[in-house]
This record gives structure tokens, sequence and C-alpha cells, in this order.
């Protein structure tokens, strides 16, 4: 029987692994065990590294002009 990758934590570049499923059953969880990183937090970060790429890309459109 072939063993499944460790799934790695989706919160934006983290690399930890996620926290292994629950003996008793149901899917694996999404995040590593650090308590901040959640749906909301990772959710915000997103939002905010959005932001950091749109302003950096508009800062060079303007400087272009």
């Amino acid at each position: 029987m072939s063993e499944t990758p460790a799934k790695t934590c989706i919160y934006p570049g983290c690399e930890r692994p996620a926290v292994p499923p629950n003996p008793l059953g149901g899917p694996q969880p999404s995040f590593c065990d650090l308590e901040e990183h959640n749906a909301l937090t990772a959710h915000q970060e997103r939002q905010r590294l959005a932001k950091v790429t749109s302003d950096q890309q508009a800062g060079r459109r303007e400087s272009d002009g």
C-alpha cells in the first residue's frame, strides 16, 4: 500500500504540514497547527497580498506614463 503525500497548510506562504486527520474519521484539515492559520486569517492575508500586488502594478503604470 502506498502512502499519500503529506498535505501542506493552505495559509498563504506557509510550508508546514496540515494537521493530520481525526482518527475517528472525517476529512483532513487544510491548515497547520498554528492557531493564527485558519480560514478567516487566510482570506484576510490573500486580500492583503492582492492589494499589495495591485498597488505595485499601479505604481509601475504611473511611472511608465
